[in-house]
């Protein structure tokens, strides 16, 4: 077992993943068909029900075994994610209530550079990043992991037309699909990051069924073009589950 060098992007198979205890059990089932262990996010009562259980809102994995936590993350999933080897740093802040108290750590690092609404970054993550002179690009969206579907570390998938325009300014190459199409429990609907992520080299995987999204097409095919299949759960609307992390691979 290995850490990733780069959050989200595996170089070889997972071993373990990180998900919100609502991911489908279909979906749980599948990955662990492939001998996926599945580390559970368990819920906060400081935020709204939506994105209460979500790791992308609790959890910035930075690198190799480093993890920056909300102070308020669920207990149980930190003492699990601890028990596997990661160093948990917290921030300064816990989140809280709504936008924009509960998006400190929704961080997305695509590579060596790092998306996300610097004004409300906590400051201890804030600080890590500028001492490791990693590259900023500072967007409106703070639901920053939630609207980008990381492919590479030079690739993503957004519907966030902020994030594509800043993406494609930046040298990463980058697919603008439509808005919604993804459920969220009481929003009008979640986000593509939000949905998948990669659980090795060459596949990604999806809470519900990528097929029944308008532009699955574009999304496939931006996907084989860099040689990645697809896993999904046939029959299903995609559901917005706060990304699906990968921890440690082969």
């Amino acid at each position: 077992m290995k850490y990733l060098k780069f959050p989200n992007i595996p170089e070889s198979k997972a071993t373990h993943v990180l998900l919100d205890k609502r991911a489908y059990d279909k979906f749980i089932y599948a990955l662990e068909d492939l001998g996926i262990k599945i580390v559970i996010c368990e819920s906060c009562d400081d935020l709204y029900p939506a994105i209460s259980s979500h790791p992308d809102i609790f959890y910035f994995h930075y690198e190799d075994n480093l993890i920056f936590a909300a102070p308020n993350s669920p207990r149980k999933t930190t003492e699990e994610l601890k028990k596997l080897g990661f160093n948990i740093i917290f921030g300064e802040k816990a989140v809280l209530g709504k936008y924009p108290e509960d998006v400190k750590y929704n961080i997305a690092k695509v590579g060596t550079k790092v998306f996300h609404n610097f004004k409300f970054t906590d400051r201890i993550v804030a600080k890590r990043i500028e001492e490791d002179n990693l590259q900023r690009i500072h967007i409106k969206q703070g639901y920053t992991k939630c609207s980008i579907l990381i492919v590479n570390s030079n690739a993503i998938i957004t519907s966030d037309k902020g994030i594509y325009k800043k993406a494609i300014e930046n040298g990463i190459d980058s697919l603008l699909i439509s808005p919604g199409f993804i459920k969220l429990e009481g929003l009008n609907y979640g986000f593509i990051g939000g949905c998948g992520g990669l659980i090795s080299k060459n596949l990604m995987a999806f809470n519900g069924d990528i097929s029944m999204h308008p532009d699955y097409l574009s999304i496939k095919n931006f996907l084989k073009k860099y040689d990645i299949e697809i896993l999904n759960v046939a029959g299903l609307q995609l559901s917005d589950i706060g990304s699906i992390i990968p921890l440690c691979q082969q």
